[in-house]
């Protein structure tokens, strides 16, 4: 109920949830076999009420996740530097990250996925990451595509604010075949020191553990990777990190 007013005034009264016979106090599509079953008992209308509200309210969450942003950092003030032909500013980084910056950008070939003022791409490749112990399997893209197409939360649902000419990704996007096996999304590189672990189960515990992966591009346990070995120095992957 604190939420009440705030969500009211942008998505209209809120359905009465009131009859927990309508309403059963523990239901959802969840995979608790008693709240499952009384999911599935309730009126279809019934079910599209409590979605609707779940979805307006991840809207809410989603638009305040966009306004958080970035700060300015070492690495911004010596890109305006170089920008500005600023010497000065310039010696915002320090001899060895530039270094690691111009290999960032260059021979360590890392900006085919990490890229733009975010740094990724936001687009899906196989690095041939190892499984991590204890999870199940994760074929990564191979089925989120398909999961994605499936969802009635997605871009072209009933629920979705957009229009189909805003839903282009989900409209043509590849949802099979071997390529899509094992590729996942790269994160942003933003404050990455701060975010251990890395990958996309968490398997590598440090920096220097990711970029000993990448520097030798195992094909991994899908037995196909889209990296081919750097073969960087000791030296050289230090800059990086």
């Amino acid at each position: 109920q604190p939420y009440r007013a705030e969500y009211e005034s942008l998505f209209g009264p809120l359905p009465d949830l009131s009859d927990p016979a309508r309403f059963p106090p523990q239901a959802g599509p969840v995979d608790d076999a008693a709240a499952k079953a009384a999911w599935e008992a309730m009126a279809p209308a019934d079910r599209d009420a409590v979605n609707r509200v779940f979805a307006n309210m991840g809207k809410a969450i989603a638009a305040y996740e966009r306004q958080i942003m970035p700060g300015p950092s070492r690495f911004d003030s010596y890109v305006a530097g170089v920008l500005q032909d600023d010497a000065a500013a310039q010696k915002a980084l320090l001899p060895d990250e530039i270094a690691g910056l111009r290999l960032f950008i260059g021979r360590a070939n890392c900006t085919q996925c990490h890229n733009g003022p975010l740094f990724t791409n936001n687009s899906f490749h196989a690095t041939g990451v190892p499984p991590r112990a204890g999870l199940p399997r994760d074929v990564g893209r191979a089925k989120g595509a398909r999961d994605v197409q499936a969802d009635e939360f997605n871009c072209l649902s009933k629920f979705s604010d957009a229009g189909q000419d805003d839903c282009q990704e989900l409209l043509f996007m590849t949802v099979s075949g071997p390529e899509l096996i094992g590729q996942f999304k790269p994160p942003t590189l933003r404050n990455i020191a701060e975010n251990a672990p890395y990958m996309h189960a968490g398997q590598f515990a440090t920096l220097r553990e990711a970029l000993d992966h990448y520097n030798t591009a195992p094909a991994g346990p899908f037995n196909h990777t889209d990296l081919k070995p750097l073969n960087l120095t000791d030296k050289e992957l230090g800059q990086l990190e």
